[in-house]
């Protein structure tokens, strides 16, 4: 027997039922279990594969098995594979040893370090969340080196080359960490596979500096599963945690918009915490259901009807609401059966709760933001829409509006199929906005840094809440001589801007292209004084110049 195949009889002797459903999940384990139950396997050995014949598709297996290959229309890891698998670990050759593994041991490469047990000790001692087993461990590590050896394809072969299977590895890759109870990587791997599916197909939504920003994220949080300690808590959490609130909450509804993510479509519905009792100002509400149910007549979802309520999240949105045993999670509420609507009044928006949030100073979206606002959600009244356009390249519709001041900032709303009529009704109103310069409009957005500028995104724009007199504000002390720094910030903008061009230019033409103007981008971090990123940017510059210049492209 060649040596090639031999190690792949090996691997698929040593391959439990963990490993298995670790290349899968466990739903596609049991189904290629019942498929392939009481059958015998037809293969035939290959140079070094083996292709065997599963539900009429071929299989080819190899020595690293998340690498085999089904003839069948998925790019995963598919029942077809694990059923080959099941099958020919039933007639594995009979001088085919392989050493049991101890449950508890890891492979010596990951054994602990016996260097100051004592600190090991207490250093354990002080974590409160459950640690992984020596076994558990391993395999999250596995699972970690596997998504990270696709980040460095995608970033080797760059988007230019970037073969059209890349997001259904990726997504085979999320089902694996999901395996590994890996939430928070299974999540960050899935955004991935999405966003590389809208550069695959060319949709404008796709956003090249988003993605290598994404990107950089997910390889950072892969890094965090190679800690010597691993917690759970490390691995994330597939559902959320709700925390019940005991005393009367008094919600205020303000706003809806559609949302889309991933394969759910549907509503976020917004409100406003009177008391403050969640501790957050505002709280949201999502009622999303599946997209594959739409074109179907059977088993279309209906609107969710929360706190045991007759009518859905609709038919709540005129009236005041107090709940009792409200149930909430990062902001975000639940439609629990235990929460009760206890009162539901008739209400307005131009009302003192409303009136004391509504901000005509722009600065203060600043200050407020800078100091980690939760939510980032705000009411702002602007003094005059400047200008208002769509973006045929950007595919986008933006807004540029003016505070009292003179300080103007841009809000902007990304096109998309399912956001058409949303920007339609935006259009309108920024034309009604730019006629009607004396008439009162107030927004509900969320604010976020865009390239270093502060930008809104819109979710309601109110024409019928009544002028007020405007709240004054003062610039806290701290940040008043901001305004002497504004051209050393630009330049800081600038630099920012080009190092993100940089890094996506690397990730869209792959480390294999000579990127342009390396020294000006050092000397420019330099000039700055901007001394770790001055670093970090000799650091990348050269381990990519290095790595055109290595024949082995390690």
């Amino acid at each position: 027997m060649k040596s090639d195949i031999r190690k792949i009889w090996e691997k698929i002797a040593s391959a439990d039922e963990g490993t298995l459903t670790d290349l899968a999940n466990k739903g596609t384990y049991k189904r290629a279990c019942k498929d392939t139950d009481g059958l015998s396997p037809q293969f035939c050995e290959g140079e070094d594969s083996i292709a065997v014949t599963v539900g009429g598709e071929t299989v080819t297996v190899v020595d690293d098995l998340t690498k085999c290959r089904c003839s069948c229309p998925s790019r995963a890891i598919c029942r077809h594979i694990l059923g080959g698998l099941i099958m020919l670990k039933r007639v594995v050759p009979e001088d085919i040893t392989v050493e049991e593994k101890s449950e508890e041991a890891p492979p010596v490469s990951e054994a602990p370090k016996e260097e100051a047990p004592e600190e090991a000790v207490s250093e354990a001692a002080e974590v409160t969340a459950k640690l992984l087993s020596y076994k558990d461990k391993y395999r999250v590590r596995e699972c970690a080196k596997l998504c990270r050896g696709l980040l460095e394809e995608i970033l080797t072969d760059g988007l230019m080359r970037i073969s059209e299977d890349m997001p259904a590895r990726l997504e085979g890759a999320a089902v694996r960490c999901h395996g590994v109870r890996a939430a928070r990587a299974e999540r960050a791997m899935r955004e991935l596979g999405s966003r590389l599916t809208q550069h695959i197909e060319r949709r404008a939504a796709f956003d090249g500096q988003m993605f290598a920003e994404k990107l950089c994220r997910c390889s950072r949080l892969l890094d965090e599963l190679d800690k010597e300690v691993l917690t759970e808590d490390d691995l994330g959490k597939f559902r959320r945690s709700y925390e019940e609130i005991p005393q009367p909450m008094t919600l205020l509804p303000v706003g809806a918009r559609e949302v889309t993510e991933g394969d759910y479509r549907g509503e976020t519905y917004y409100f406003l915490d009177v008391e403050g009792v969640s501790g957050r100002q505002f709280l949201t509400f999502s009622d999303l259901r599946p997209i594959f149910y739409e074109n179907s007549r059977q088993m279309r979802p209906t609107k969710a009807a929360p706190w045991d309520q007759a009518i859905p999240i609709d038919g709540l949105m005129k009236s005041k609401l107090v709940l009792k045993n409200a149930k909430i999670s990062d902001g975000k509420l639940s439609s629990s059966g235990e929460t009760k609507l206890i009162s539901q009044t008739k209400m307005t928006l131009n009302c003192p709760e409303i009136y004391k949030l509504i901000i005509s100073d722009f600065r203060q979206i600043a200050v407020e933001l800078g100091k980690d606002s939760k939510d980032g959600l705000f009411f702002v009244h602007p003094d005059k829409c400047v200008m208002h356009r769509f973006d045929k390249y950007e595919q986008k519709y933006i807004m540029t509006i003016e505070d009292v001041n003179g300080c103007q900032i841009t809000v902007s709303a990304k096109f998309k199929a399912e956001t058409k009529d949303f920007v339609e009704l935006l259009e309108m109103i920024g034309s009604k906005m730019v006629r009607e310069p004396d008439r009162y409009f107030t927004l509900l957005v969320r604010a976020y840094m865009d390239n270093g500028e502060l930008t809104l995104f819109p979710i309601e724009i109110y024409g019928h809440i009544l002028p007020f007199e405007d709240n004054a504000y003062e610039l806290p002390e701290e940040y008043k001589n901001f305004m002497q720094d504004e051209v050393y910030a630009r330049r800081i903008l600038e630099l920012f801007s080009d190092l993100r061009e940089m890094l996506y230019f690397i990730v869209h033409c792959g480390l294999r292209s000579d990127i342009r103007d390396e020294d000006k981008l050092v000397k420019t971090a330099e000039n700055c004084g901007m001394e770790n990123l001055t670093r970090l940017t000799k650091g990348l510059l050269g381990k990519a110049a290095a790595y055109r210049h290595d024949m082995r492209g390690d």
